[in-house]
């Protein structure tokens, strides 16, 4: 194993016991350097002292040893650590032997030791004053190993490249019953293939930590003690050699000191760290992969192999890509309970890293904790688990390494013998959550557990870190506070899960969508002022009452039309309820009005209420949990659940304008859709907007059922703020299920935990194809802007960068592209405007429209509605009228010269788009 050694020792003891060591450890080296300490070096001119003669006879002994043997050397006059430094590096050493050194402080020469071992990555044996007499079985080795199993890699490194002892006892400190049978069984998935005879050490409080090791190996009959400087952290190892120093002066068994190859916080290199998984019937285990580096910063491993091992065998090769590794569920398919896995990393640096890894099975419930709730929150979770329950901690943001979370746990549960950590970015696969803000971690860890219980994983409750706490109607969530008010005996079973046996409707009803009903008669509007008289019709119509929620109002001729037949409406007797977001309709925030809202409420039968009105200075949480619904209901009978605001945009045709060069971007129409139904799920809308109606300050008002009218089916999925992610978990299902197509029209930053799902289905071989519109619109192939919105162009920009990588990966983007009407400008040639519209649609399966974008405001932070239709004919259609817009569009070639050389803008403005911002 060690080919060039460093020797030192002193001229004025019994040096051939130095290399009777060495020849235990090493067969036949390739070279041996000579560093020999005698003080009377100054009188070499006279007769040859003592010393020289022993350094030719070590020099004899070695060529005896074999011919082939290089050995060079010199005398020194006294141990000069920088000076062995720079000798073992011109050497090449893989390994510095430290013999008795009689007249070298002892200080001294552990700062040798430790300035080899943990600054220079080099091995040290250290052989003491007594001759080596201790063993009397040459092949037993003593290990030193932390508790938790720290040491185990570098030491299943150090014996896949060594002789094979017959026996390891791995000494320990500290050690609980429990944890004898788990460095057993983590010795076996490093690969070390010998039993591991484990013995905890009790020291004597006035002996040194070196020597009571040295003592308790000495009494095993161990040859040799290996030292793992992975089983201590960089202070800890300088403590205990300062304080050992003597002790390893005088010891009787040779110590070898390994330097570090992966685990343990350390100031001085990187190392690979692994999360720990779950594993149930369909359920393949996520582990996060991540480097640790200076001050335990964390970064991404670049994409490689890695080799994992349990029960002393190799179960496989996996890839890990963008900090994430995911086995195969078949191979551990036969566990049951807490099991220790392996990790083996090859890279140019080191030909083996392994990392030790957990992935239990779970045979009972789980209690699912935020691993940075605070000590007291954690105290009760204990006592709550207690063997009721597995307790599990996720890490939700890989700002404190595995590592640095790991030791938190263990400070604060030192009963616990390994604190199972799983990372939510591993099952989210949301790209470490970079574009999602922190505020939503409770969201996050819940949609962990709906991933856990979609595969059957029982769980008993969710803890969150923050107050504000998600929402479940099949999981438990408990705050902080919640948890701690509990009685500790409280028993905490899972709720009822959804009975559905079909995966599509089971996934579909833990998303958060309501049960599929049939009964409806459903159409869709892609077209602006067909839907503007679709709507115009049916408040013309109305004769009982008229529910209209919306975001935006904009205060234009549209939005005069519409409510103009509002009032209508009212003088007929018609009750109007109408709702607005009090801070993008401009409606009852910061003392500013709405005229066209205004002018609204004036009108008999006519009540106009805010959403969430604001005053002061709002929080953040404030600003960012607004209502994006778009509900428009007639009589409790008709429905429009839509992408559309009130204004010139949403409801103005294309060919109803009369474009030119000049004409301001905001004159020109947006690309929206909506959809009208007719059956029973009008009654869960009129439901939701009776919540919100109340909740501003709205009188409640009786529901009225409706009746089934037609055959087709269908969902809804009600998304509110931080309380849930309904909508989101909506469109992953529909992604997660497609089997052949994947149409998406919509023009907002793809949530990046979208965009990996799009391009998980793209490697099943599914066609991914998106719409997307222009923020500035242009015209032409020259991409010439209509006059304002400049700054549109970032968005712009943004919008695309999260596009991408699924052109990279294969999916199709057509950037919308309409041919000139009759009335436009000759000379726009073709208009490209922007798309508002919010689709998905599943094979020929499903579609979901509503108002939910695809990027993180709609997901994590504001309340959304979404229709999903379950019927064939229906999305035949819808795929029928996307295909017109596609003909006229522009696919985009990720090899066009204009699209790459924006490549690196869109990517900066991608990276440092604030998360916030949405």
């Amino acid at each position: 194993m060690f080919r060039r050694l460093v020797v030192v020792f002193d001229a004025g003891s019994e040096s051939e016991h130095v290399l009777h060591a060495v020849r235990r450890l090493t067969s036949e080296p390739e070279a041996v350097y000579l560093y020999g300490l005698v003080p009377e070096r100054s009188e070499l001119e006279a007769p040859p002292p003592t010393s020289l003669t022993v350094l030719d006879r070590l020099r004899h002994t070695l060529q005896d040893w074999s011919p082939a043997i290089q050995v060079t050397g010199a005398l020194e006059t006294h141990l000069d650590i920088s000076d062995l430094v720079q000798v073992s590096r011109r050497h090449g050493a893989g390994l510095v032997v430290l013999g008795p050194l009689l007249d070298t402080s002892p200080r001294a020469r552990v700062g040798a030791m430790l300035r080899l071992v943990l600054r220079e990555h080099l091995p040290v044996l250290s052989l003491g004053r007594a001759p080596d007499t201790a063993s009397t079985e040459p092949s037993r080795m003593a290990l030193a190993i932390a508790p938790d199993g720290r040491g185990l890699g570098a030491v299943a490194s150090f014996l896949s490249h060594c002789a094979q002892p017959s026996e390891l006892i791995a000494l320990t400190t500290g050690l609980a019953p429990e944890q004898t049978g788990e460095l057993q069984a983590l010795s076996k998935a490093l690969g070390i293939t010998q039993t591991l005879l484990v013995e905890s050490l009790t020291a004597n409080a006035a002996s040194s930590r070196a020597e009571a090791f040295d003592d308790v190996a000495l009494r095993s009959g161990a040859g040799l003690l290996v030292v793992p400087t992975d089983s201590l952290a960089d202070l800890e190892a300088l403590y205990v050699g300062m304080t050992g120093a003597r002790a390893l002066q005088e010891a009787r068994v040779p110590t070898l000191l390994l330097p570090r190859t992966q685990t343990g916080l350390t100031l001085f290199e990187d190392h690979p760290a692994v999360s720990d998984a779950l594993v149930a019937p369909g359920l393949a285990p996520r582990f996060a992969v991540e480097r640790v580096g200076l001050l335990s910063s964390v970064s991404l491993l670049e994409p490689g192999l890695v080799t994992v091992f349990a029960n002393g065998a190799a179960l496989g090769e996996v890839r890990y890509q963008g900090g994430t590794a995911i086995l195969d569920a078949a191979w551990l398919g036969h566990l049951r309970g807490l099991h220790p896995l392996a990790f083996s990393f090859s890279d140019t640096s080191a030909s083996r890293e392994l990392v030790p890894g957990y992935v239990l099975a779970p045979d009972k419930p789980l209690l699912l904790v935020d691993s940075l709730v605070e000590e007291d929150t954690l105290l009760a979770v204990r006592e709550l688990a207690e063997d009721r329950c597995h307790l599990v901690f996720v890490r939700m943001r890989d700002s404190d390494s595995l590592d640095e979370q790991r030791a938190r746990l263990r400070e604060h549960l030192p009963d616990l013998a390994w604190p199972l950590l799983l990372d939510a970015s591993a099952w989210l696969d949301d790209a470490r959550a970079d574009d999602v803000p922190r505020q939503v971690d409770g969201q996050r860890l819940l949609r962990v557990a709906t991933r856990l219980a979609a595969a059957h994983v029982p769980i008993a409750a969710v803890i969150t870190r923050d107050t504000y706490k998600p929402v479940h109607p099949a999981i438990r969530t408990l705050s902080p506070e919640e948890c701690e008010a509990l009685p500790r005996n409280t028993p905490l079973e899972p709720l009822p899960l959804p009975s559905e046996q079909d995966a599509w409707a089971r996934d579909l009803t833990l998303a958060g969508c309501s049960p599929r009903m049939a009964g409806h008669h459903i159409d869709f509007e892609l077209d602006n002022a067909q839907a503007r008289e679709s709507v115009l019709a049916a408040i013309d119509g109305a004769r009982t009452t008229v529910h209209w929620q919306c975001y935006i109002v904009e205060d234009d001729p549209i939005t005069a039309r519409i409510t103009e037949a509002l009032k209508r409406a009212a003088t007929r007797g018609v009750r109007v309820r109408f709702l607005a977001d009090a801070l993008y309709s401009g409606h009852d925030s910061f003392g500013a009005l709405n005229p066209a809202l205004v002018g609204l409420s004036g009108t008999p039968n006519v009540e106009v209420r805010a959403i969430a009105p604001l005053v002061g200075g709002p929080n953040l949480y404030e600003l960012k949990q607004r209502n994006h619904r778009k509900l428009t209901l007639v009589d409790s009978t008709h429905a429009f659940v839509s992408g559309r605001n009130l204004g010139a945009p949403y409801y103005t045709g294309f060919d109803e304008v009369q474009l030119r060069r000049d004409t301001h971007y905001r004159d020109i129409p947006w690309l929206d859709c909506g959809a009208r139904l007719e059956g029973p799920l009008v009654t869960d809308l009129e439901r939701a907007f009776l919540a919100e109606w109340t909740r501003a300050g709205g009188e409640p008002f009786p529901l009225t059922p409706c009746a089934p009218a037609g055959t087709m089916a269908a969902r809804i999925a009600l998304h509110e703020g931080l309380k849930d992610t309904h909508t989101l978990d909506t469109q992953l299902a529909l992604i997660r299920h497609a089997r052949s197509r994947l149409v998406l029209v919509n023009t907002f930053p793809l949530l990046l935990e979208i965009q990996n799902a799009l391009i998980a289905a793209l490697k099943r071989g599914v066609r991914v194809e998106v719409l997307f519109g222009s923020v500035r619109p242009h015209h032409g192939d020259a991409r010439t802007y209509f006059p304002g919105g400049a700054i549109r162009e970032v968005a712009d920009r943004y919008v695309r960068s999260r596009l991408d990588a699924v052109i990279a990966e294969g999916g199709i983007a057509h950037e919308l592209a309409l041919r000139s009407r009759p009335g436009w400008e000759p000379e726009l040639e073709r208009l490209f405007p922007h798309v508002h519209a919010k689709l998905l649609v599943c094979d020929t399966r499903a579609v979901a429209v509503g108002s939910a974008n695809l990027d993180v405001t709609a997901a994590y932070w504001e309340s959304e509605a979404l229709l999903v239709v379950e019927d064939t004919p229906f999305t035949e259609r819808m795929l029928a009228a996307l295909e017109a817009l596609f003909a006229t569009s522009r696919r985009i070639d990720r090899e066009d010269p204009r699209w790459r050389e924006e490549v690196e803008q869109r990517a900066w403005v991608g990276r440092n788009w604030p998360s916030l911002v949405g």
